[in-house]
């Protein structure tokens, strides 16, 4: 049985367009659309190219497709709309099978972790007229424990907070993640007026939702991002708001820092709660707030957690994974576990070459891009890395990266200025050898998806500065050889000629750009930044030298 899932759909609001195709219960494909429109998030669209890509892979047709696997169960006639577009796009519509918003949420880190029991747990802006969920899972039982409203959300929550600082809800949320690592704490009497822990949930101010006091105007969603989303109380409580590309100031560092640390006091706290009651300490988070790897921190070392696991795709590209499980299920399929993200589309050598020999691109062919690649990360350089296929997830896990020495503490400042073009704030990644990991950072387990963020040792931080963010921590990827060898392979050189296994890793885009998915758009980023050098697949391609 072929089921395709998808995310996002015919209505405004929506964001994260992704499809993923499964046959009898294993994962073929998986990708976001913004990869193949090229706008970040895909907001709005259905997930057409995604769906394409999926057909193509898996070398079939839209008629062998059993079914179409989708949320929002609760939206009027959503159903028909589908049937429609399928019928319009593809010239057919399989059955379409509709199902909850945060169930999909739920199924999609569940079944990836490959937990026989759990709690899960989803936090979110909204969804089918919900927030989140708390479930407490065997097997294919999936037993509802509680939900949050749709109007007391923690994505909510951020997404106000993201607004105050000046930035863009629904897209810069990481962002005020970042920047809150450069205050202090000093505004947690006000945010506990703001959010507060609640029996088996948390409570949002009622007075701070724009949409809730002006309900007139605010129907289902915001017609826009760039509408306010809180009321005037926000500032009375915490000052003047920053407008967007104003000056930065401790006072706002301070906020920032504060919105996050209560963030994660109302989420360890439902953590908490949520284990006591389900007796399960193996715990599973998905929604769009789990991207937030800060507050993974801090739930993965309460001590009621065993285990934590944290899908690649926690945000709404994840609930079409998650609805194709939820269909598989059903039909009696065992489900494949989610231990890795390449999913995506790869390009081999006979399709790149000619693309470079029609754009005239200075190249060389090499048997091993691995032992260059290695001489240039060894000479300072930076290194545009595109291998194999693309993740799938908002995360570059080695196959479309950029690369650099983690060793030079000017590499994390030259990399946002003058190649992803973004603030000084934000921090870069560390992509480790998993057997080697526990030498560099604390509390370590294995994280190959970098959604959670771990304290970093003393001489770690001496020794790779680049990847050392301003309060101690890092968010890791966890590297085996057996999920992606190519990469695995050039961490364990860099290992041997430094006794550093560990690269800076961060995506091959320049900033509010997709992540790249096909060559031609590496070959643009390249051009169009202060990369070094690009290596598509076995070539290695290098920018002219000016004379004169």
């Amino acid at each position: 049985m072929y089921a395709i899932g998808i995310s996002s759909g015919l209505k405004h609001g929506h964001h994260d367009g992704a499809a993923a195709l499964m046959k009898d219960g294993q994962l073929i494909a998986a990708a976001e659309e913004e990869r193949f429109t090229l706008a970040k998030h895909a907001r709005a669209e259905l997930p057409r190219g995604a769906i394409r890509y999926l057909l193509k892979q898996a070398n079939i047709k839209i008629e062998d497709v059993s079914c179409i696997c989708s949320p929002l169960k609760t939206y009027t006639n959503y159903d028909r709309r589908l049937r429609d577009y399928f019928e319009f796009q593809f010239g057919h519509s399989p059955k379409i099978e509709l199902f909850d918003h945060h169930l999909c949420h739920a199924a999609s880190t569940y079944y990836g972790s490959g937990f026989p029991e759990a709690t899960v747990i989803c936090f979110d802006f909204s969804g089918d007229s919900s927030s989140g969920v708390i479930y407490h899972v065997k097997g294919n039982d999936f037993k509802k424990i509680s939900s949050f409203e749709r109007e007391n959300s923690l994505g909510l929550y951020y997404g106000m907070i993201t607004q105050y600082l000046g930035y863009q809800m629904t897209n810069d949320e990481y962002k005020v993640m970042g920047l809150s690592s450069y205050g202090k704490p000093l505004y947690l009497d006000e945010f506990a007026k703001v959010l507060r822990p609640d029996g088996l949930g948390f409570r949002l101010a009622p007075e701070l939702d724009k949409r809730r006091r002006d309900a007139e105007i605010y129907t289902s969603d915001f017609s826009t991002r760039q509408e306010r989303i809180f009321t005037e109380h926000l500032e009375k409580l915490l000052g003047p708001r920053r407008l967007a590309g104003g000056p930065l100031d401790d006072r706002l560092r301070d906020i920032a820092c504060s919105a996050q640390r209560q963030l994660e006091i109302v989420a360890t706290h439902v953590v908490r709660e949520a284990v006591k009651l389900t007796g399960c300490g193996d715990v599973c988070l998905a929604g769009g707030v789990a991207l937030n790897c800060r507050m993974n921190m801090e739930i993965a070392l309460e001590s009621s957690v065993k285990r934590l696991y944290v899908p690649p795709v926690p945000n709404d590209a994840g609930v079409a994974l998650g609805a194709a499980m939820l269909r598989s299920a059903e039909a009696g399929y065992s489900i494949s576990t989610l231990d890795h993200a390449y999913w995506g589309p790869e390009y081999d050598p006979s399709y790149i070459k000619p693309i470079l020999d029609r754009i005239g691109a200075k190249y060389e062919t090499l048997d091993d891009p691995v032992e260059r690649c290695l001489e240039d990360l060894l000479s300072e350089k930076t290194v545009g890395w595109f291998q194999g296929r693309m993740e799938f997830g908002p995360r570059a896990l080695g196959n479309r990266s950029i690369l650099a020495d983690p060793r030079s503490a000017k590499v994390k400042d030259r990399i946002n200025s003058t190649i992803k073009y973004r603030e000084e704030f934000r921090p870069f990644c560390p992509s480790v050898l998993l057997d080697r990991q526990e030498k560099f950072f604390e509390n370590t387990f294995e994280a190959p998806f970098m959604v959670v963020t771990f304290p970093v040792l003393p001489e770690t931080a001496e020794l790779v500065p680049g990847i050392v963010h301003v309060d101690n921590t890092a968010r890791i990827q966890s590297v085996r050889s057996e999920h992606n060898p190519l990469y695995a392979r050039l961490l364990e050189g860099f290992d041997r000629e430094t006794s550093v296994p560990v690269l800076l890793n961060t995506s091959l885009n320049i900033n509010e750009q997709p992540t790249v998915n096909a060559p031609l758009e590496a070959i643009h980023t390249y051009f169009c930044s202060g990369l070094d050098v690009l290596y598509l697949g076995p070539f290695r391609v290098t920018k002219p030298v000016a004379h004169g």
